[in-house]
């Protein structure tokens, strides 16, 4: 008998065999439906042992055992087994991003964002012509006076030295007559002063009329030397020359007019062009005092009558052009026994800088397109302290 050969295991093995398979099924069933069928217990032995010897932890081991047969792929599975899904990581980049520390406009401090990173409001700060000036067709034809004014002085000191060149114009009439209009420049720029209420500009208009002077008697001795000065050099190079320094005297001529007081870059330049030319221009003629009365006329024409010029401006608007016309009249008057073609010329000239360039200035700033946003440099706000 087994039981008598001390085999308990046995004769459990019988009764358990006639008992109807109910724990088996119900473990299978409590499995799940993703047991396989077919899968079995590695060691059914084992597993009947263990309940033998600890039949409370019988259902324990089974389940343990099915849901490692359960784990294994059945043989009609796919090769390559379906991946599970992370957590989604757009929702972790989402809030990776919510974390972040706000964007600033600043590529001195270290961000989270690269350097060429813009926010959607960086375009709202987009301004288009902010600094346009809009123009008028009046102001802008009495700005251009002062342009005229050099134009038309120049054609008239050009005029003067072929007068005076020619025998038309004597040495000792050229400087009478500029004496006396020099006398009613200085009562006239007087006058200014006082309508000016400047006494420090009379300060400064009498060391300038004493420069003058020291100028004037510096020429008168050096006259006979400048009359020579070119003496071998050919009448053709010095016509163009002379052409050459009064382009660049009309290009660099300061006409702004808050410069009242003294000569100043780039006007420096204009006046040494024009003082060259001048020069030039007194080589060729054959007098001492013709040299002398064209040099000092020259000097106060080029070096004194802007600056008259400008505080006329200045003071009165009206006067400024009455000035201009009288400019253009005695040029287009004097070339006229000269030149007719020059003299048209300069009428013309005139008259398209007047009234044709202001009103082309006005058509074409419509299509001006000027654009300021937060990629302009900045500009730093510098603040003077005076102690």
């Amino acid at each position: 008998m087994p039981t008598l050969l001390g085999v308990p295991f046995l004769g459990r093995r019988r009764e358990t065999a006639s008992e109807p398979p109910t724990s088996r099924e119900s473990i299978h069933d409590a499995a799940g439906p993703q047991a396989s069928p077919n899968a079995q217990a590695p060691n059914n032995f084992s597993s009947e042992f263990a309940g033998s010897v600890f039949p409370s932890r019988r259902a324990e081991i089974l389940s343990a055992h099915l849901r490692g047969a359960a784990s294994h792929e059945p043989l009609h599975t796919p090769a390559s087994p379906t991946k599970v899904k992370s957590p989604d990581s757009a929702t972790q980049r989402t809030a990776a991003f919510q974390h972040r520390r706000p964007w600033r406009k600043l590529l001195y401090i270290p961000q989270d964002f690269p350097d060429d990173y813009v926010d959607d409001t960086f375009l709202m700060e987009l301004q288009k012509n902010a600094n346009v000036r809009m123009y008028n067709y009046s102001t802008v034809v009495m700005q251009t006076t002062v342009v005229t004014q050099h134009i038309s002085s120049i054609v008239v000191f050009i005029a003067v030295f072929i007068n005076l060149y020619r025998g038309a114009l004597t040495g000792n009439l050229l400087l009478w007559c500029s004496t006396v209009t020099t006398v009613i420049g200085i009562i006239s720029w007087d006058l200014l002063c006082l309508t000016l209420r400047t006494p420090v500009q009379r300060i400064i208009r009498l060391g300038m009329i004493k420069s003058a002077v020291l100028f004037a008697l510096l020429l008168f001795g050096l006259s006979p030397i400048l009359r020579t000065l070119t003496g071998d050099t050919s009448s053709d190079t010095i016509w163009a020359m002379t052409v050459i320094f009064f382009f660049v005297n009309l290009a660099f001529h300061d006409y702004s007019t808050g410069n009242l007081t003294n000569i100043r870059f780039p006007g420096s330049v204009s006046l040494n062009a024009a003082v060259l030319g001048s020069v030039l221009l007194a080589s060729q003629l054959d007098s001492n005092l013709s040299v002398f009365a064209f040099l000092t006329f020259a000097l106060k024409w080029f070096a004194l009558f802007p600056i008259f010029r400008r505080y006329l401006k200045r003071i009165s608007a009206a006067a400024s052009m009455v000035t201009t016309v009288v400019l253009a009249l005695v040029a287009t008057a004097m070339f006229m026994y000269i030149s007719r073609a020059i003299a048209m010329l300069h009428v013309f000239s005139t008259l398209f800088i007047t009234f044709g360039c202001p009103l082309w200035l006005i058509w074409v700033q419509r299509y001006k397109n000027e654009i300021h946003g937060p990629w302009d440099e900045a500009r730093p706000i510098v603040h003077h302290y005076y102690h």
